[in-house]
């Protein structure tokens, strides 16, 4: 227990000092109802995107496939990933991967995102402490006979590292450093010659309520890459499941980082429905400050014996 809470201040540390992406391309349909806030409530293939310790949280043999639209940025995108962590109870791994596309102002942007990730954890009889680790590789192109300043076709990969401690199957608190690898790709906006990175380097710091049918998350987010300064976004979820098969969430996310021009508030609500074999979810997320800003996600997921 003493190594663990070792490892885990030393971490929080190292990380800290690491330059996020509120709203990943592909990303679980349940995570964008919760505004995001799943740093510590992952369960699954949302582990693959906000915290790779997460895949150990519950045990599951989930495969997760759906579409979503990003309005602003006229996206879409298809996602697929799977995440194995009832094989073995004490190593759970998973794959993802999803593909955008949108077109505006007359660029095509499409991206290939490729991600895979493992992690390890361990119980006593009223501690849960899991740490994981992620591989990403993602393809940006864009083309605009414009604006040659966009007409580039790179494969960049990073790492991302996590770790969650729970106490009582009640509390957690989870660290998670993202995008550790600079990646050599950004888009230039067209108000400034400066590149905002597509993946910046990233610090997510989160902390989590499971009590019987409710879940309650925080999390916040720093970006120490995308703008001259580091820049937090604040956002919380919550998650009702009713009859245990009926779930409500809704959320919160203040989005100051990533390839977004201008901050966003945005409030999302989501509905679900899980069984013993399959789950359907749609979340929804809207700016209140700009009507025009607005993204939807669905998803089915598929739960393997």
């Amino acid at each position: 227990m003493r190594r663990s809470i070792a490892f885990l201040s030393f971490l929080m540390v190292v990380v800290a000092a690491l330059p996020a992406l509120a709203r990943e391309d592909g990303a679980p349909a349940r995570a964008l109802g919760m505004s995001d806030a799943v740093r510590t409530l992952g369960f699954g293939t949302s582990g693959l995107y906000y915290n790779p310790a997460a895949m150990s949280q519950g045990m599951q043999y989930a495969i997760d496939a759906g579409y979503g639209y990003r309005n602003w940025a006229s996206r879409h995108n298809f996602h697929v990933s799977l995440v194995d962590s009832k094989t073995n109870p004490h190593v759970a791994g998973g794959v993802a991967y999803s593909y955008s596309r949108g077109t505006r102002d007359g660029t095509l942007t499409q991206t290939h995102d490729i991600r895979s990730g493992v992690s390890s954890s361990f119980r006593s009889k009223s501690v849960f402490f899991a740490y994981g680790g992620g591989f990403r590789y993602m393809k940006i192109s864009a083309k605009n006979s414009k604006n040659t300043r966009l007409n580039y076709d790179k494969w960049a990969p990073t790492l991302d590292v996590g770790v969650l401690l729970g106490v009582n199957d009640l509390f957690y608190i989870g660290v998670a450093g993202m995008n550790l690898i600079k990646m050599p790709v950004s888009k230039t906006l067209r108000t400034t010659e400066k590149g905002v990175p597509y993946a910046p380097r990233s610090v997510g710091v989160g902390v989590g309520i499971v009590y019987s049918i409710l879940h309650f998350g925080v999390d916040v987010d720093i970006d120490l890459q995308s703008k001259d300064k580091a820049t937090v976004s604040p956002m919380f979820g919550l998650e009702l499941t009713l009859a245990q098969a009926i779930a409500v969430r809704a959320g919160f996310a203040w989005d100051r980082v990533g390839t977004i021009v201008r901050d966003q508030k945005r409030i999302s609500a989501g509905l679900g429905y899980v069984s013993k074999w399959v789950g359907v979810d749609v979340g929804y997320a809207h700016d209140v400050t700009r009507a025009e800003n607005w993204v939807i996600e669905s998803s089915i997921r598929v739960f393997l014996p």
